[in-house]
């Protein structure tokens, strides 16, 4: 956008209010942070061919893209954004039909940001150019994206341009993170497995109707945090990606030829939690302490009544007392 001001959470018009968690007056559920490793994703391998042809049409110019699912079907959009100019920007929206087949829905004009509409119904689209700013909802209708005009107006002197929450990340496709950063876990949750919701805090629908068993490793490919402060991970289990509570996982490494095999085991018979030491005595140093309920990998018997404990990261003695039988 040509006008230098950082774009920060403002209030518009009195008929649309928007801010973190509201809009219109009334409370709505906004959505979590939008995964950006969308070579992961599963429709990415469908859209190639698309995304070769627009590169290689835009030349040096270039072209940015994003993943994500406008109408909240389980199909992941495509948006190829690009242009030479201000003046002949676009960005072209693409679906999946059967899974597998790319069809044209329609495009975008000129060169904005997109997030997660704040009510979960479609997209932003935030178009702002010296002091003028619109915003455009954008939802899929069938086999046609739609497009309603939100808001159209001048910006006040000291009026910075409107943000929402949530960005839909426009990337160009070799900036685009995957599994460099990502690691693997094992799920090792109390009630014997960890739900898969679609968004990163327990207020957000299951994406399966199971839990995700204890024993299942899974690769976590980024992580947010919910507005409680605990972490999550986004993941794929058999084909289906969302997030998961990393309270209910551990970090998993393959075991090495003649290692000791890990069990999992829960932390119990104390009023909130055990002491984690660095050799087995109850006069050693503590490393930390381990919640009640919590999982941890142990290693076999230490001797003295303590058990050789892996927990986040760090390796010490707890006593066997306070740890249940293995699970596994």
């Amino acid at each position: 956008m040509k006008k230098n001001k950082n774009l920060v959470r403002v209030s518009i018009v009195a008929s649309l209010l928007i801010t973190t968690s509201s809009i219109l007056g009334q409370n709505v559920e906004v959505m979590a942070s939008n995964p950006t490793n969308y070579k992961d994703m599963t429709e990415y391998a469908a859209y190639e061919n698309v995304i070769a042809d627009a590169g290689a049409t835009s030349g040096d110019f270039g072209i940015s893209l994003a993943l994500y699912d406008i109408d909240q079907d389980g199909i992941r959009e495509l948006l190829i954004s690009h242009g030479t100019c201000l003046a002949d920007w676009v960005n072209d929206i693409y679906t999946l039909e059967d899974g597998k087949d790319v069809s044209y829905i329609g495009n975008v004009g000129r060169q904005g940001l997109f997030y997660t509409a704040p009510d979960g119904n479609g997209m932003y689209f935030l178009y702002g150019y010296q002091g003028y700013q619109e915003i455009t909802r954008i939802t899929k209708s069938g086999k046609d994206i739609v497009q309603t005009l939100l808001e159209s107006r001048e910006l006040n002197a000291n009026e910075n341009y409107t943000e929402f929450a949530n960005k839909i990340a426009l990337l160009a496709p070799g900036d685009i993170p995957t599994h460099g950063n990502s690691y693997d876990v094992e799920v090792t949750a109390p009630d014997g497995g960890v739900n898969m919701r679609c968004g990163a805090g327990v207020e957000y629908d299951k994406v399966l109707p199971d839990m995700i068993p204890n024993g299942t490793v899974l690769t976590v490919t980024q992580e947010a945090v919910a507005s409680n402060g605990n972490s999550w991970g986004y993941t794929n289990y058999n084909g289906t990606y969302g997030w998961i509570a990393l309270t209910q996982v551990t970090r998993y490494q393959e075991p090495t030829e003649g290692a000791p095999i890990p069990h999992t085991r829960y932390v119990i018979n104390c009023n909130e939690s055990i002491t984690l030491r660095t050799n087995p005595d109850v006069n050693a140093a503590e490393i930390c302490q381990i919640p009640l309920g919590t999982a941890v990998a142990t290693f076999g018997d230490a001797g003295n009544g303590f058990i050789s404990v892996y927990y986040q990261g760090s390796s010490g003695y707890c006593l066997a007392s306070y740890l249940s039988a293995p699970v596994d």
